[in-house]
């Protein structure tokens, strides 16, 4: 039914490499454009209820009934248009559609390839996003359907939602498929007429009923917006509609107060209950300056006996009166310059979190998504096998910690700083550290000059990043096996890590209840065990139990280190910044 890998269409132009996915319109397919060796992503018009394929020639053909052949002939026909309209849409966080062709009996068109995983895939297994990360997001989102409400002809999206929002190379969200959308004319009436499609728990009463969406309102996004912002703060899929308008929204513990407001002012059942533009929303999103009110006790006066008092004339009354209300304003303004600059204080520090966060997530998010059996091909990656725990055999003991011989350049310890069992994660240390912490960000990383990690005071190659000392390796001072271990324990450098990775068999297991990769040497079948212990950020402990990350001494740019990443799948040499708290695996000579 779906094309096969290595099939070729536009005389040689694309070529087939895999199968992405399947809906009742299209089939999604990865490829290659070859002249300009990149990939790209190819959607092809075919009705699954009414088309075949025939195998030899990849030719798409149709039922025997009349009625079907013309349902499919006018679709195909929409098909075209549509995607020939997405593609004049110019916005950074819309996909790109590059060609429109029609072969093989049916209709295509190619987008730019987008390899960073979607918002599904940050909140799959109940994940929660920070509420920087998920507002990161939002406003990207809400600037494309702001982008679509106000264009000449105006656009419905009527499908936005987590698995429709992928994320680029530079982590940003990108809205895709449009196969729903619908467009307007300036006075608001339909001019398209694709079939409404439902997403359970993202769409919107209106797009249940009959002629529900044949009238543009920007409301109908800002109810699936609201949902998909749901889903990134809970982890959950939020309820149906008609379930919210029976019964409400479920509570949402942990939620600022205004976010809560925000998206149940969003998702109100009835249509002229939502915010009615974009920006009425995102002013919902926006922390309010004074959110509490703060009252002062009143405390009792002693009894004191009567003073006479000489009445004042009118003239002071007015002059004590202007005296009053000047003292009241002085303070107003006082009271909102000193929240103000609080709140812009805040909002950096929260951007500078969540740019951090946000850039790691990016770099796992490829090994994140092998955990849905996606076929990934990544040079020098190393399948990882699963099997049941074994033994360690403990080779010897240095400074009171024992190490394994596996036949490799250096001794490895059978156990993390801080642990107490070769199964636990130990503490997590910033690169450059010696010491775990309650929080990991850069406004408290050590030799960083700012709270963005744009300015070191060591461990520096780029005079954009401040002083250069062109210093690549940590010195024992600054390496947390060293100073908490002692004697000749230190952090592996980024080569022994790839020794590490290369000359042994990874193999995904559980010890001691701890998921984790079993690292047998291939040169004299000696083993140790690293458990999967995830990484810290901010107070946050992130992946645990999925992803084993394990730093190096090695720097890879001033912004990051060089460490050893691995999940159920493979294993990989991986940079993380330097500010998140990772696990340290020590070695000795």
């Amino acid at each position: 039914m779906q094309l096969k890998p290595g099939t070729k269409l536009q005389n040689g132009k694309y070529e087939i490499v895999r199968t992405l996915g399947q809906g009742g319109f299209g089939i999604t397919y990865e490829a290659e454009q070859i002249a300009l060796r990149r990939k790209v992503a190819i959607k092809e018009f075919f009705m699954k209820e009414y088309c075949e394929r025939d195998g030899a020639t990849s030719h798409v053909t149709l039922g025997t009934s009349s009625g079907s052949k013309e349902l499919v002939e006018r679709f195909r026909v929409k098909f075209v248009k549509e995607a020939r309209t997405i593609a004049t849409l110019n916005h950074p966080h819309i996909v790109k559609i590059i060609d429109v062709f029609e072969e093989n009996g049916t209709a295509y068109y190619v987008m730019l390839y987008l390899e960073g995983g979607s918002l599904a895939d940050l909140c799959k297994d109940g994940r929660r996003l920070s509420e920087a990360e998920a507002l990161h997001y939002t406003r990207q989102i809400a600037s494309a359907l702001d982008y679509l409400h106000h264009r000449p002809e105006p656009m419905n999206h009527l499908d936005v939602k987590p698995s429709n929002v992928l994320l680029d190379e530079n982590g940003d969200a990108v809205l895709i498929d449009f196969g729903i959308s619908k467009r307007y004319d300036e006075k608001g009436g339909q001019t398209s007429s694709t079939p409404v499609g439902i997403s359970h728990g993202y769409s919107p009463l209106e797009q249940y009923k009959d002629g529900g969406v044949k009238e543009f309102s920007p409301a109908t996004d800002i109810y699936s917006l609201g949902a998909t912002l749901y889903t990134l703060l809970t982890g959950q899929t939020p309820p149906q509609a008609n379930d919210i308008f029976e019964s409400g929204l479920p509570g949402m513990p942990g939620i600022s107060p205004w976010l809560r407001k925000a998206i149940e002012a969003a998702m109100q059942p009835r249509r002229t209950d939502r915010p009615q533009s974009i920006d009425a929303f995102l002013a919902l999103l926006d922390a309010p300056v004074d959110s509490e009110e703060t009252v002062v006790p009143s405390k009792s006066k002693p009894e004191s006996k009567p003073v006479h008092k000489t009445p004042k004339t009118p003239g002071e009354k007015k002059k004590s009166k202007a005296w009053l209300w000047a003292l009241i304003a002085c303070a107003v303004v006082a009271a909102i310059i000193t929240a103000f600059v609080q709140y812009v204080r805040d909002e950096a520090l929260s951007r500078h979190r969540s740019e951090a966060l946000r850039k790691e997530l990016m770099e796992r998010r490829r090994m994140d998504s092998l955990n849905k059996a996606k076929p990934v091909a990544i040079e020098a990656s190393i399948p990882v096998e699963k099997a049941n725990p074994v033994e360690i055999p403990i080779s010897g003991s240095i400074n009171g910690h024992d190490w394994v011989d596996l036949g490799l350049s250096v001794k490895w310890a059978t156990c993390n700083v801080g642990a107490s069992s070769p199964s636990d994660y130990g503490n997590y240390f910033a690169w450059g550290e010696t010491r775990p912490k309650s929080e990991y960000t850069w406004s408290n990383l050590r030799y960083c000059d700012d709270n963005s990690g744009n300015s070191f005071a060591k461990y520096n190659t780029d005079s954009r990043y401040g002083t250069v000392d062109n210093k690549k390796k940590l010195e024992l001072a600054d390496d947390a096996a060293r100073q908490n271990w002692g004697g000749s324990w230190r952090m592996p450098t980024d080569a022994e890590l790839t020794e590490l990775r290369e000359k042994c068999i990874w193999t995904w297991t559980t010890q001691d209840g701890k998921n984790g990769c079993r690292v047998t040497s291939k040169t004299n079948g000696n083993c140790i065990f690293l458990p999967a212990a995830g990484y810290r950020l901010e107070d946050i402990l992130y992946f645990a139990g999925s992803f084993g990350d394990y730093r190096s001494s090695s720097l890879n740019d001033p912004y990051g280190a060089w460490h050893l990443g691995f999940n159920s799948n493979e294993v990989d040499r991986r940079n993380s910044v330097r500010c998140l708290g990772l696990p340290v695996r020590p070695v000795s000579e």
